[in-house]
């Protein structure tokens, strides 16, 4: 995924790096819509050159031909499949992982939520990272609290990020709702294609040869809703204690 929906990311055969290519809006519907990013170079097409689907078909199918007789073949889908999926369907996008204010230590929390997600080898930190780090930070806070009086600040910063975290998650949860059901009530035939465009993705997969492995289908994780649900579930248990 990047940044731009209208971004497009290759890598395939003797390609060096990944190639990041978009739609030029101003040829829109034209039947070469795509160009390099600038600043950019690949072997295969020359800067500021428009190209369509017939040149990355080139480049794609001779690479999955070859990929698929291969003896066994894993496939490790992201939210990537998802996302299309239900952009394809409504014609919106799905809820994002930006971060939300939890009204207390939030330039804390986002520092040391970015810093992490760098550890990690991803640019920015995500709400996944902020629920982490936030959770963390509560329960240093509640530690020092035991042995406070009540009226003391360290109870009062407990209480609003606590109360911080809940409102975030569930905020977060409806908007994973909001989504299926956008994708659930999205006209008929929208879905019906949809539905299509992932069964044939999906075949192109599992239509191998009886001399060869069964197609080895994984995915990065659970769907957001259900890591979630599961963070809420984890952090009420753990405050209880």
């Amino acid at each position: 995924m990047t940044k731009n929906a209208q971004d497009q990311i290759l890598k395939c055969r003797d390609d060096h790096a990944p190639v990041l290519f978009c739609e030029d809006p101003s040829v829109a519907g034209a039947p070469q819509p795509f160009k390099l990013k600038a600043g950019l170079t690949c072997p295969w097409v020359k800067p500021d050159e428009p190209f369509g689907p017939d040149k990355l078909r080139a480049r794609i199918e001779p690479w999955l031909t070859a990929l698929f007789q291969s003896e066994h073949l894993a496939l490790l889908v992201g939210s990537g499949l998802t996302h299309a999926l239900h952009s394809m369907a409504t014609g919106g996008a799905l809820p994002g992982m930006s971060t939300s204010d939890l009204g207390i230590f939030d330039a804390e929390i986002a520092a040391e939520a970015k810093r992490s997600a760098a550890a990690a080898g991803r640019e920015e930190g995500n709400i996944e990272d902020q629920i982490r780090v936030a959770s963390e930070l509560l329960r240093g806070l509640q530690i020092a609290a035991a042995t406070k009086e009540l009226s003391a600040k360290e109870h009062e910063h407990v209480t609003k990020l606590k109360e911080g975290i809940e409102r975030v998650l569930g905020e977060f949860a409806s908007s994973i709702l909001k989504g299926e059901a956008g994708s659930a009530s999205a006209p008929a035939e929208k879905r019906e294609e949809a539905f299509n465009y992932l069964v044939s993705f999906l075949m192109c997969f599992a239509s191998r040869s009886g001399t060869r492995d069964r197609l080895q289908l994984f995915t990065t994780g659970t769907s957001k809703r259900e890591r979630m649900q599961r963070a809420y579930t984890s952090l009420t248990a753990s405050w209880a204690h």
